[in-house]
């Protein structure tokens, strides 16, 4: 009897104990967060740079805001755009920003005609040094493959006629080559898929580009009314 008795409370114990540790377990379920679903964090990122870029279109669009006022404003939403940018291309690979803020926070010293910024292996031309007729912009330049053309690369006396891009380059930034009074044509490759706004301002009339048929550029040149060639 008194074996049957010690097995018992044995039991109610071992009950007790079990009850306990999944009361404790759903406790803990209930109070953690839930997981961040990443499509949703990525479409949230898409939605919120095309609002940016809508208020850019909107500021240049503005007759209220002075010169200086509307380069201050514009200025401050692309760091937005490039900070959600850099942010999503880090989710995706798991990289840390702190491994490229020192690279893309640093502009190299010229090279022969062309001064340039680093993201990682990736560089973007940041300005032209020269004023040859015809320039080239290169697809690797000491050793890191260029991807972009950044704003406003052009010098103000600018007189360079024609400039070439080599394949491989993939964005054209905003108002990249404006005030180039000079410029009579540039030819754009296939693997430009991106080209900002007013890039050719203060281009003459005769101003063409040079282009692969039903590529970006092509696309881009009827959207704005530019002259165009198809190879």
């Amino acid at each position: 009897m008194k074996k049957k008795l010690i097995i018992i409370l044995s039991i109610i114990v071992c009950s007790t104990s079990l009850l306990s540790s999944c009361s404790l377990i759903a406790e803990k379920n209930e109070d953690s967060p839930p997981a961040t679903n990443q499509t949703d964090t990525a479409t949230d990122s898409t939605e919120k740079i095309k609002e940016l870029e809508a208020k850019i279109i909107s500021i240049l669009q503005s007759q209220q805001l002075s010169e200086t006022e509307r380069k201050q404003e514009i200025s401050s939403l692309k760091a937005e755009i490039e900070k959600l940018k850099n942010e999503a291309l880090e989710k995706e690979s798991g990289s840390s920003s702190s491994e490229d803020s020192s690279d893309s926070a640093s502009e190299q010293p010229a090279d022969s005609a062309f001064s340039y910024t680093l993201n990682g292996y990736s560089a973007t031309i940041t300005s032209i040094n020269t004023n040859e007729d015809t320039v080239i912009i290169p697809s690797v330049i000491d050793g890191y493959a260029v991807i972009g053309i950044g704003q406003e690369v052009l010098k103000k006396d600018c007189t360079i006629k024609r400039i070439i891009i080599s394949s491989g380059i993939s964005t054209i930034d905003w108002f990249a080559f404006k005030g180039a009074s000079s410029l009579l044509s540039i030819t754009i490759p296939s693997s430009v898929t991106s080209i900002g706004y007013g890039v050719f301002d203060g281009a003459p009339k005769s101003f063409t580009i040079e282009c692969a048929k039903d590529s970006f550029a092509m696309k881009y040149a009827q959207s704005y009314g530019i002259k165009y060639n198809t190879n």
